[in-house]
């Protein structure tokens, strides 16, 4: 394990310096005025001195994934099915990204993201129950017990968990190293969830996403060289709620993802402020772009998101 752990932060590291050269000298494939993802006034004033940075480094993330997914395969003649259908996460991010770079339009609309992740979640909850690896048991945190579902109410909250999660990573992910760190973290407790509990697939790809992260943060990190893109959020974000899931702790989303899940719910709250009574409650949604706006540093911004989630996660594992 710690071979193939040290294999994966290497092949991130060398591919996404070439993908960063290779990048640099393709410019239609930057951050500049041709790829405008950043649509309020207020962030570009904050964020133009990142106009010009490479993006879509979440290509390299899925590479490994892939790539380490053929040598588990050919070490152990079995398929980690799970790893499919992250890459399907990342490949929905690519899209995205893709038509974003191209400038066709400001990439897919948000009913068509819905709908796209709404589709990959619904077909591995389908895969679950069609390989007899559905577990409607699931753990309550704090107590020691479970709570059986009705498979049917099993399978629409978890593809709700599933579509949440992604899209919760995917808002937070608006800062230099946040969301890599956040995820280094959050996989951190996923493996010794899955150690513990002699889950040795689900430990394989836990460890190689994180090193993963680990490799792309060296040049993520502030002030970044390259960005992880949609390519990179949404794979982290469905891996993440799919591991929690497969270990029948799916409700600790709730808990070790309260960082990213209140930046979600600080865009809500602004959008209904604003539609029902004109008003703004934060300067700028989601909230780590209200803390800039308030004059904290990115880096100090980025910091306390790691703790918050540092310590949600330990919470997380006392109540196991």
């Amino acid at each position: 394990m710690v071979i193939i752990y040290i294999s994966s932060l290497l092949c991130t590291i060398i591919f996404m310096r070439c993908f960063i050269s290779f990048l640099n000298n393709k410019k239609e494939i930057r951050s500049d005025e041709k790829i405008d993802s950043i649509k309020k006034p207020c962030i570009k004033e904050l964020h133009k001195n990142k106009l010009g940075t490479p993006t879509m480094g979440g290509v390299v993330m899925n590479s490994v994934l892939l790539i380490m997914s053929i040598v588990y395969y050919l070490l152990n003649r079995e398929i980690l099915w799970v790893n499919i259908f992250i890459l399907l996460f990342g490949m929905m991010g690519f899209v995205d990204d893709y038509i974003k770079v191209r400038k066709v339009r400001d990439g897919v609309t948000p009913k068509e993201k819905l709908i796209g992740l709404t589709i990959i979640s619904t077909a591995f909850i389908l895969f679950l129950m069609y390989t007899n690896n559905i577990n409607t048991d699931i753990l309550i945190p704090f107590i020691e017990g479970t709570a059986k579902l009705n498979t049917i109410v099993y399978s629409i909250f978890m593809i709700i968990l599933l579509v949440g999660t992604t899209n919760s990573i995917n808002i937070t992910d608006g800062l230099d190293g946040l969301v890599l760190g956040i995820s280094i973290i959050v996989l951190t407790f996923i493996a010794i969830i899955a150690w513990q509990t002699n889950n040795a697939e689900i430990l394989y790809s836990a460890l190689v996403i994180q090193s993963t992260c680990i490799g792309s943060l060296i040049f993520n990190k502030y002030p970044a060289k390259i960005f992880m893109g949609d390519t990179g959020a949404l794979f982290l974000g469905g891996a993440i709620s799919i591991f929690m899931i497969k270990l029948r702790i799916p409700l600790w989303i709730l808990i070790v993802l309260i960082p990213c899940l209140w930046n979600t719910l600080t865009v809500i709250i602004q959008l209904t402020s604003l539609k029902f009574s004109g008003k703004k409650v934060f300067k700028i949604a989601p909230y780590h772009h209200h803390l800039e706006k308030c004059g904290w540093k990115e880096t100090k911004i980025v910091y306390s998101f790691w703790l918050s989630t540092a310590v949600m996660c330990a919470v997380g594992y006392i109540a196991l």
